[in-house]
């Protein structure tokens, strides 16, 4: 039998069946992703809920609200599953920290991708790379702060988008990938034998290599992100992984076309490093902008399909 909390005074037992069935919902999620969840925190979730209650008259519908803003069960486990294996003991040595680094080299996946990338819940902006050593930006964190998005805004996120607007996602950083390629055809006969490949924080290039070695770099950072988000959504993934791949292509993307952007401005005798910077915020603006966008679409939808099947105004009580 599953040990339940005492019904804190002023719950109805309405209410306090949504909380035990969340609360039930996340311990067995937890159990399929192999981890169980501390009881102080529990404890410390349920202390969440019962203070987001305080001020409503505790009915079924205040509950759900107040729930909400924790995520789905399923989603609140596995982020409890991904903290359990980022720490120092991650399973056979794939994941942990080196100097105080994140690491993480299991095989990624899209769905691991998307909640690194999109996590409104999760305070933090900055959350370990989904394959590599260090950090990457939890895109929903930022939308958080900048109060563009609500932790809870969405209970599944990108879904209520629809399923033209998340396809249609792709179609920036298959753009983007033409735009390099375009790039690349039109300048490729003026670069000469040797041309810079990378620069100091002077801004002054000091590595070099061949025009072959410069386009395969920016070809590997651009085009293969864009080829991987293209077989996730052929491959029909949720929205939220579909959208997510969408967004991330889009900023390497970006960033491949700044990098080969500052070869030919290098080459013809320009000084310092600002299309490579220009890059870096394109990085992080672009897929922001995107996964912002959709999600308040997504709200949208969501807001008109809640009106549209509640009473109409007027309707005697």
């Amino acid at each position: 039998m599953t040990d339940r909390a005492p019904i804190p005074p002023g719950d109805t037992p309405d209410a306090a069946a949504v909380i035990d069935e969340y609360f039930d919902r996340l311990r067995t999620a937890a159990a399929g992703h192999g981890t169980s969840i501390a009881p102080d925190d529990l404890a410390e979730l349920r202390a969440h809920v019962d203070e987001r209650l305080h001020a409503t008259a505790h009915t079924a519908a205040d509950a759900t609200d107040a729930l909400a803003e924790l995520g789905t069960p399923e989603a609140l486990a596995q982020a409890f599953a991904d903290d359990a294996t980022a720490g120092p003991q991650g399973p056979d040595g794939l994941v942990g920290r080196v100097l105080g680094m994140p690491y993480d080299v299991r095989p990624p996946t899209s769905d691991r991708l998307a909640r690194r990338v999109w996590d409104p819940t999760n305070p933090k902006i900055l959350v370990p790379k989904v394959l590599g050593l260090g950090w990457t930006v939890n895109f929903g964190a930022l939308a958080v702060r900048t109060r563009l998005v609500r932790p809870d805004d969405e209970d599944d996120p990108f879904t209520s988008a629809g399923s033209r607007v998340v396809a249609a996602t792709l179609a920036a950083p298959v753009a983007a990938a033409v735009a390099l390629g375009a790039l690349v055809a039109a300048t490729w006969t003026t670069l000469p034998a040797t041309v810079p490949t990378h620069w100091g924080l002077n801004g002054r290039p000091d590595g070099f290599g061949s025009p072959a070695a410069a386009v395969i770099a920016v070809g590997v950072i651009g085009v293969v992100p864009v080829l991987l988000a293209a077989a996730v959504h052929l491959r029909g993934r949720h929205p939220f992984a579909r959208v997510a791949a969408s967004a991330v292509s889009l900023g390497l993307t970006a960033l491949a076309v700044s990098i080969y952007a500052q070869t030919l401005f290098t080459v013809r005798g320009g000084s310092g490093v600002w299309p490579t910077w220009a890059g870096v915020a394109a990085f992080v603006v672009l897929p922001f902008g995107l996964l912002v966008t959709v999600s308040r679409r997504g709200r949208a939808a969501e807001q008109r399909r809640d009106l549209s099947s509640s009473p109409s105004k007027g309707t005697a009580r």
